[in-house]
């Protein structure tokens, strides 16, 4: 091929494969048909409508019909969203925040106020105001704080009355709010002396002394907490009572001999 140099071959190459590149349509506005896109869909059917064969009267009556039937639907639904929102007021809810740069984060808090906008809804949390549609998550009142509430973790401890040792219990004193400064703990009806307990760092450490009146068995600890919601919780945490020290029965027949021994040894004082 005289005159064409291998920069002009690359560059009519790259034409050709521009040329087999399939383009991309992206779809513009709403794939949702709402009461203005119907209304101009049926002002623009009128207007190019044949006028040798217009629409029958029947057909745009029908047409009528429809779009009447979908405003009100949209008012309705607008107004049951407006309606609910102002339900909100003192819940817990969650909602997304965008920020300048297009990053979201939940944000959650309480609603303080429902206020209306260009007829939507807006929730006013924490000085700032949120749009209904970025609401994400609405929670009970005891739901949302339950997390801050004391609790105890769920665990078993032993007892050995021949190794008797401290007894180690993972607590929460509660959080944001809700924090309890004491607790008491309850064993087989009674509670636990406060000089056999002492807690630090999320541990609440008891006494083996607290145990030492105890049979073997199982036991349950509750723990009753002086938040504002006096949270009681006394499922999470046994004592098992287990004695692994040396068979008692032993001992017994020790006494036993030894008291046939004196016996014996009195009968013969008295023959003497």
């Amino acid at each position: 091929m005289a005159g064409v140099t291998n920069t002009d071959l690359a560059t009519k190459l790259d034409e050709l494969e521009g040329l087999n590149t399939e383009k991309k349509f992206e779809p513009r506005g709403s794939s949702e048909l709402g009461k203005d896109a119907f209304l101009k869909l049926l002002v623009t059917q009128l207007s190019n409508q044949d006028p040798l064969n217009p629409q029958s009267d029947q057909e745009f009556i029908a047409q009528l019909a429809q779009f009447s039937a979908l405003e009100q639907m949209t008012n309705m639904s607008a107004t049951l969203t407006n309606t609910s929102a102002y339900s909100l007021v003192g819940k817990q809810v969650i909602v997304n925040s965008t920020d300048s740069v297009g990053k979201v984060t939940e944000v959650r808090g309480t609603v303080d106020a429902v206020k209306m906008k260009n007829g939507s809804a807006e929730l006013l949390i924490d000085g700032k105001t949120y749009s209904i549609d970025d609401l994400v998550q609405v929670m009970d009142s005891y739901y949302a704080i339950k997390e801050y509430l004391p609790s105890v973790e769920e665990q078993e401890i032993s007892y050995d009355p021949s190794n008797p040792s401290m007894s180690s219990i993972k607590i929460n004193l509660g959080s944001n709010g809700y924090e309890a400064s004491s607790v008491a703990v309850m064993l087989n009806g009674k509670y636990i002396d406060k000089e056999h307990m002492t807690y630090e760092d999320g541990i609440l450490k008891i006494s083996p002394e607290a145990f030492k009146d105890l049979a073997p068995g199982k036991y349950n600890l509750g723990f009753y907490f002086d938040d504002p919601f006096n949270t009681a919780v006394t499922d999470k945490v046994t004592v098992k009572v287990e004695n692994s020290g040396p068979n008692q029965g032993g001992d017994t027949d020790k006494d036993d001999d030894t008291t046939g021994s004196d016996t014996d040894k009195d009968d013969n004082t008295e023959e003497v």
